[in-house]
């Protein structure tokens, strides 16, 4: 059955987390407190969109899954009759 590790994932959110805020807070430093805001807040909304994909696609994938192997053992009982 398909399946991604909650260790890899929260691996995953919190490296991109890492990329995006350590560049919002460059920026606010750097270059405007209003720019690097801007950055944090479009990666927090990115993080949430590709969280919410991968939640959908992982749970359609397992449906699809369950579904296969359903259709599996209604084929074997059809063969064996």
């Amino acid at each position: 059955m398909f399946s991604i590790s909650r260790v890899q994932r929260k691996i995953f959110y919190l490296l991109l987390g890492v990329v995006w805020f350590s560049t919002g807070f460059y920026a606010m430093f750097h270059d405007s407190f209003l720019n690097g805001l801007k950055i944090m807040a479009f990666g927090s909304a990115f993080m949430l969109v590709v969280f919410a994909i991968q939640t959908y696609v992982i749970k359609m994938i397992q449906l699809y899954d369950s579904n296969l192997q359903k259709q599996h053992k209604k084929l074997k009982k059809k063969k064996m009759k």
